[in-house]
């Protein structure tokens, strides 16, 4: 299954890149289509943009932080003595 997963993008990053992409392009749709004036439309266009970047990085410097943690543990456990 790993390897469908790697293959066809459809791991935990792939669904989470996509579900994104998504919600980003349903809420474009949505503003575009909405009764308001232009400049109206533009701005909300703009602070959506923003809080969306600023998701993203929360959400990148969290996996970051993840798999530097997990990367830790997982070499102290290679590491630590076994009996014999």
């Amino acid at each position: 299954m790993r390897e469908l997963e790697t293959r066809t993008g459809t791991g935990g990053v792939g669904v989470l890149a996509g579900f994104l992409g998504g919600a980003l392009v349903g809420t474009v749709l949505t503003m575009l289509l909405a009764p308001r004036s232009g400049p109206e439309t533009r701005r909300r266009i703009v602070e959506k943009a923003e809080h969306s970047r600023d998701e993203l990085e929360r959400i990148a410097n969290a996996a970051r932080e993840a798999t530097a943690a997990a990367r830790t543990a997982f070499t102290a456990a290679l590491h630590e003595e076994r009996p014999h």
